[in-house]
């Protein structure tokens, strides 16, 4: 039995089309412009057991990746509370959509529940 490592699951190709599936970064709500670097974000930092897999990721200008550090989500969001609402809009824009083989939305959602440890799309 073959064991998958991180090069045979995740190539440059398949990231960079995950990237371009996202128009605005999920920490900001500010579109993506030409000129910005859209980074993939560990929802679950992968320092803390957070999995290399889609469902684990958000799309986020490096700037914002860069800002949130080791911090937990849940810590960045209590820093920067609009976060909460632009990781919700990021998620609602491509609710019921195949992502990569999975429907993104629904796997997000369970992996942002056991980061934070409530659910951010209830009010």
């Amino acid at each position: 039995m073959k064991v998958n490592t991180y090069s045979d699951i995740f190539s440059f190709s398949s990231k960079k089309t995950f990237k371009r599936e996202f128009e605005r970064c999920a920490y900001s709500g500010e579109k993506f412009e030409p000129c910005d670097v859209a980074t993939i974000e560990h929802i679950i930092p992968s320092v803390n057991g957070g999995e290399n897999e889609y469902s684990n990721y958000l799309v986020v200008k490096h700037s914002w990746n860069s800002s949130r550090k080791h911090k937990s989500l849940d810590e960045f969001i209590l820093e920067n509370p609009r976060v909460k609402d632009n990781i919700v809009s990021a998620v609602n824009a491509k609710q019921g959509q195949i992502i990569e083989g999975i429907n993104w939305s629904e796997e997000v959602r369970k992996t942002l529940l056991k980061a934070i440890g409530y659910d951010i799309f209830k009010n």
